[in-house]
């Protein structure tokens, strides 16, 4: 007799018995990969956001009013900065808001002028000129499609926008500037918060300026800049200048731990995946004890006679092994299966709405190689443990006692 034969017949004769039980072990597994696959999908578009620039070397450092021990992000601060071992160049960045103002052959729009960083350039889609950066005087590049219209038609146009000018206590007024549109970028790029668009910062530092009703000096003298990046040498050195940073009171973050770290909802796919990863252990344990009791009551005369014919135990053991193995793996290969689709398809759904937007590549992802390995061989091995104890006690039945009880 060949167990494994033996085991796989069994397995098919009884196949509607354990047809419930496979089902809900395969939809477990198939719920644990999909949200296995999509915590993949963000884990890759993280590192794959990393790799394309200089994220790697990064630091950002935060202006923290509500800390009033943190330091200041003025000029003078950032030069000291500059000057620290380690450190390449360091990126002030500030933002403004402008509006389309009084021209009414302009789409209504209202954006956030931000500081053009080298480090992190967005990704252009349309460009007036072979090279966009650096930015100079009055040039910006705004996104393709800001605040909910369509700006490709500003591309090359130099128009008049508008900014506040702060004249008095809670008083202000509407002031225009002209600014050169020479470059368009992808929207979904939206690593500076909806609807940025990017300037030289002298001319939003003017514009921020204006709103405090403040020169641009003092401005930058006293409040300082909203944020900074410190770009370093080489990842290697990002952990000595954050020591240093830290220890001159910055609000200082290294960008790859930032990327890296998953939003909430993102984070919550992560847990379902090991819930339902757990669940899916519990259930084929349950399972396998549930199919090896099966064998004390309702196939005990089986036993009895291949244990009559000469049959081992060990070779009972295994006829039976191969059964229950067989009702696992089938329910882990469904589960895999249908996770991996699933997961792609939830992941290419997910990345087109806007709350998973940069979050989630847009492209195919399968789930990671160990996910899968885990949802097809966690249930044979679960059914097994479970099934371990009764199929102990099946195989050391009396073959004269089964056989006359049957």
């Amino acid at each position: 007799m060949k167990p494994l034969h033996h085991g796989l017949l069994n397995a098919r004769r009884f196949a509607r018995r354990s047809f419930a039980s496979g089902l809900a072990l395969a939809l477990c597994g198939m719920l644990s990969l999909a949200a296995a696959t999509v915590v993949r999908g963000a884990e890759r578009s993280a590192e794959a956001t990393l790799s394309t620039g200089t994220g790697l070397r990064q630091i950002d450092l935060e202006a923290r009013t509500d800390e009033s021990t943190a330091k200041r992000l003025t000029p003078a601060a950032l030069t000291a900065v500059a000057g620290l071992p380690g450190v390449r160049s360091v990126e002030p960045v500030v933002q403004a808001s402008f509006d389309s103002g009084p021209d009414e052959s302009l789409p209504p729009f209202l954006l956030h002028a931000t500081s053009a960083r080298a480090s992190v350039p967005p990704p252009l889609l349309e460009r007036a000129r072979a090279e966009v950066f650096p930015l100079k005087g009055a040039e910006v590049v705004l996104p393709a499609v800001g605040d909910g219209q369509d700006l490709s038609g500003l591309l090359g146009r130099t128009v008049s926008v508008g900014y506040i000018q702060r004249i008095g206590e809670n008083r202000g007024t509407g002031v225009t500037d002209r600014i050169t549109v020479v470059g368009l970028y992808d929207p979904a790029w939206q690593i500076d918060g909806p609807n940025a668009a990017y300037a030289a910062t002298p001319l939003v530092a003017k514009w921020a300026a204006a709103r405090e009703g403040v020169e641009v000096g003092r401005f930058l003298g006293t409040r300082g800049f909203a944020r900074a990046t410190v770009v370093t040498a080489g990842p290697e050195a990002v952990d000595g200048v954050l020591e240093r940073l830290h220890e001159q009171r910055f609000h200082a973050y290294a960008v790859a731990d930032r990327v890296r770290e998953l939003p909430v909802l993102l984070e919550l796919f992560r847990w379902g995946a090991l819930l339902m990863l757990g669940l899916l252990v519990v259930a084929a344990a349950v399972t396998g004890a549930g199919m090896g009791s099966g064998l004390l009551r309702e196939r005990v005369h089986e036993i009895g006679l291949l244990r009559a014919v000469g049959r081992t135990r060990r070779e009972v053991a295994a006829v039976f092994a191969v059964e229950i193995g067989a009702t696992g793996l089938a329910a882990g290969a469904a589960g895999a299966l249908c996770g991996a689709v699933g997961g792609a398809l939830v992941v290419r759904g997910l990345a087109g709405m806007e709350v998973f937007a940069g979050h989630l590549p847009a492209g195919p992802v399968l789930p990671g190689p160990w996910a899968v390995a885990a949802t097809l061989l966690l249930p044979v091995a679960a059914v097994l443990t479970g099934a371990a104890r009764p199929l102990r006690r099946a195989v050391r039945t009396d073959p004269t006692r089964a056989l006359r009880d049957w």
